[in-house]
């Protein structure tokens, strides 16, 4: 079984010919000091404007709450009660320290469901449908504002963040709510803070492939780079090694503007080292970018392997039959739902 199992989980995530790097940098997790409100309010100015003395809100009706956090952590797995469908709020305050002048700062979510809503103070900066992909938001210019302005005193320097979660059925979205699960609300993957500098990368294309006689390889390598400032000049390396972290192959272009997607290396490696159940060998691609004194390295790892449903047969991996067998679990705990930690998963 530890064979299959090291397959479905290298063949899936990492030997891809398609591999996504999620916003690269200096990234801190955000578990702490947050609030939660398990109802709506009436709109954003509700959460940050300032409360008088003797006021209603003065009265404690958000819970302190650690992230990951669901909605339906108690009622997911109560069979007397239905767990609860509507909206969320969650808010806290963030104290910036981009080490990278004019950089970039990025909310990263790992996953929120299902409808998301980011504020800055009373600025919408993004949304999301989906509970089950990763996304992320720029806050740059919105902090900024917020920075600039008068209201900015109130705050002592700390950025006021507010997220509206929302899992009301919805017969138009995907998953439906006649799947075999809980459609769970809230924040319930890591939430990561990133610095990144003024031109970054936003993810890495890789595609190994084989002949048929599993001799030669091809690798092709593509990127998209982040660059809203629009920096007219950068410079990218890109660097490829092998299991033993020798460089295979090298790669610098000049004075280049990564505007957005750019192809960067197209090569053939002769007797490429075969990804296999038993020797799981992966080669590193990292690309470097540097402009206006920044630099940021992104990389991946990836493997060369040849892969083959045969019609009416097996499946076969480099030229050899494999027997394919299958699990999963739902991303459901008792005591937490959907929020599950590293160390429970």
């Amino acid at each position: 079984m530890r064979r299959i199992i090291a397959l479905l989980v290298m063949i899936c995530f990492v030997a891809g010919t398609f591999a996504k790097v999620p916003v690269t940098g200096n990234k801190i997790r955000l578990t702490d000091n947050w609030e939660f409100l398990r109802q709506d309010v009436g709109n954003i100015w509700e959460l940050v404007r300032p409360i008088k003395k003797g006021q209603p809100e003065e009265q404690p009706i958000w819970t302190k709450v650690t992230l990951p956090h669901c909605f339906n952590a108690e009622d997911a797995v109560d069979p007397d009660l239905n767990y609860y469908q509507g909206p969320g709020w969650y808010k806290t305050r963030l104290k910036l320290d981009n080490p990278y002048p004019d950089g970039r700062m990025v909310l990263e979510f790992e996953g929120a469901g299902q409808k998301t809503d980011v504020y800055v103070y009373m600025t919408k900066v993004g949304s999301h449908v989906g509970g089950y992909d990763s996304w992320n938001v720029d806050i740059t210019d919105a902090v900024r504002a917020f920075l600039a302005s008068k209201d900015a005193e109130r705050f002592g320097g700390e950025i006021p963040l507010s997220i509206r979660c929302d899992n009301t059925r919805d017969a138009e979205m995907i998953p439906s709510d006649l799947s075999d699960f809980n459609l769970y609300g809230g924040i319930y993957r890591y939430l990561n803070l990133v610095y990144l500098p003024e031109v970054s990368v936003a993810s890495l294309r890789i595609e190994p492939a084989l002949d048929a006689k599993l001799k030669k390889g091809t690798l092709k390598v593509s990127g998209t780079f982040y660059n809203p400032a629009d920096v007219r000049e950068a410079l990218v390396e890109v660097t490829v090694k092998n299991a033993k972290g020798e460089a295979v192959s090298t790669r610098t272009l000049d004075k280049i503007t990564p505007l957005g997607d750019l192809d960067m290396l197209d090569i053939q490696i002769d007797k490429p080292q075969l990804w296999d159940v038993d020797h799981p060998v992966l080669y590193t691609c990292e690309v470097t970018v540097t402009a206006n004194g920044q630099k940021m390295t992104a990389s991946e790892r990836f493997g060369f392997r040849s892969f083959e449903f045969i019609d009416k047969g097996p499946f076969m991996l480099n030229g050899k039959r494999l027997l394919l067998r299958g699990t999963h679990r739902h991303e459901d705990h008792a005591g937490v739902a959907a929020a599950m930690t590293e160390e429970q998963m």
